[in-house]
């Protein structure tokens, strides 16, 4: 803990020195420091609204329900984003075969996050937020699946670019041979015509 003293105006103060320090400036310091990482944040207040101190509880009952609904709400921009990004992925790759756990977390994503929109609307903020963080685990379950891992980091082009340069060193003498070997028979077929 950093704690800045008001400096003493003598030098000759014997060390190490009591300081008493004022907790409750210190803690209303702290406490607007943690409300902020917790995304509760004192705006403007409506014209004629009287605002009333928490007391020792730290939150109101109105800031909790703000930080519910506004939680509810990233997680399900989260959900659609997540599910947008793996539906583009899957649209891009043509071979993918789906696994049947992978389409049901998408499915639970969905009707999770269909639920928590439905509740978020009747004003049932702990169940929407639920519903949400259900909806929002399913989504990263689906995309994070490990059937689903190795055709984002290694699609069909990567694949052609790391195996052209062990194949091709082979290929080219077997072409080379087969181009003689078809050359060689067209010259036989040619002789018997000759002779006639």
């Amino acid at each position: 803990m950093v704690y800045n003293i008001e400096p003493e105006g003598s030098n000759e103060t014997s060390l190490p020195r009591k300081v008493e320090v004022d907790m409750a400036r210190t803690m209303g310091v702290f406490l607007a420091q943690l409300r902020l990482l917790f995304g509760i944040s004192s705006g403007p207040l409506p014209e004629g609204a009287l605002l009333e101190s928490p007391g020792n509880e730290g939150l109101t009952d109105w800031e909790l329900d703000r930080l519910l609904w506004s939680r509810t709400v990233e997680n399900v921009a989260t959900v659609s984003t997540t599910l947008t990004s793996l539906a583009q992925l899957l649209d891009k790759i043509s071979n993918i075969v789906i696994k049947d756990a992978v389409a049901s977390e998408v499915y639970h994503a969905v009707e999770s996050a269909r639920q928590a929109m439905a509740e978020l609307h009747l004003g049932h903020l702990d169940s929407a937020f639920q519903a949400s963080k259900a909806a929002a685990t399913s989504s990263e379950r689906a995309f994070f699946d490990p059937s689903l891992l190795h055709l984002l980091y290694f699609p069909d082009d990567q694949k052609f670019a790391i195996y052209i340069p062990l194949f091709l060193p082979m290929a080219v003498p077997i072409l080379l041979s087969l181009t003689k070997m078809v050359w060689e028979r067209k010259q036989r077929q040619k002789e018997p015509t000759k002779m006639d």
